[in-house]
């Protein structure tokens, strides 16, 4: 009876292991905790920024009159001086009596040589007949560093001589060479109107 009562132990016990391996014992899987989502928008851009941020001076942006008939060509030659390499300049030539201006620009890359002047000359088509001043300046500083066509060719010599007013004919063609950086330009302000500033014409 005593061996009966152990081993109906034994088995409950035996029983009571076999039906707890059955029990899933794994713990239920970790939900991740909600949060709050809001929708990221790209930041706000003013339409004018690439406007201000690019900004180039209103006086690079001057479109040239429309020439009627025959022009004459005029090619320039810029000579900066010593240290001036690297710049763009727009060019100038400038109708005296009327004021009519015609405008050229000169990329940077052109002035890249070892001898000065570092440019090569630009040809320019001009109304003609018509009495021309011709003058630069550098476009990132046109107020400090300006150049006029002048009696003057050696920069390092020039002491600002009045502009040289030049004379040009339908279909003729001329070769002027801008040197003098103390020559006094006509002002931004001015194109368009006669030229003040003093200017003389040579005897051919």
């Amino acid at each position: 009876m005593r061996k009966f009562l152990l081993t109906s132990m034994f088995i409950s016990i035996l029983g009571l292991f076999a039906c707890m391996a059955d029990v899933n014992t794994e713990s239920p899987p970790i939900l991740p905790t909600p949060s709050s989502i809001s929708l990221t928008k790209p930041p706000t851009v003013d339409p004018n920024y690439f406007l201000t941020a690019t900004l180039v001076p209103f006086y690079t942006q001057v479109p040239s009159p429309t020439v009627v008939g025959a022009p004459a060509i005029i090619n320039v030659a810029l000579n900066m001086g010593s240290g001036g390499a690297g710049f763009s300049a727009n060019l100038y030539v400038q109708e005296v009596y009327t004021g009519k201006t015609f405008t050229l620009f000169m990329s940077a890359g052109m002035h890249t040589a070892s001898f000065l002047p570092t440019s090569p000359p630009l040809d320019m088509a001009v109304q003609a007949p018509g009495t021309y001043v011709i003058y630069a300046r550098l476009s990132n500083a046109p107020t400090e560093y300006h150049y006029g066509y002048t009696e003057c060719t050696i920069p390092t010599d020039c002491v600002g001589s009045p502009l040289i007013a030049l004379d040009v004919l339908p279909g003729e063609r001329y070769t002027v060479y801008i040197a003098d950086r103390k020559a006094l330009l006509p002002d931004n302000d001015k194109r368009g109107l006669p030229v003040t500033v003093p200017w003389v014409k040579l005897n051919p």
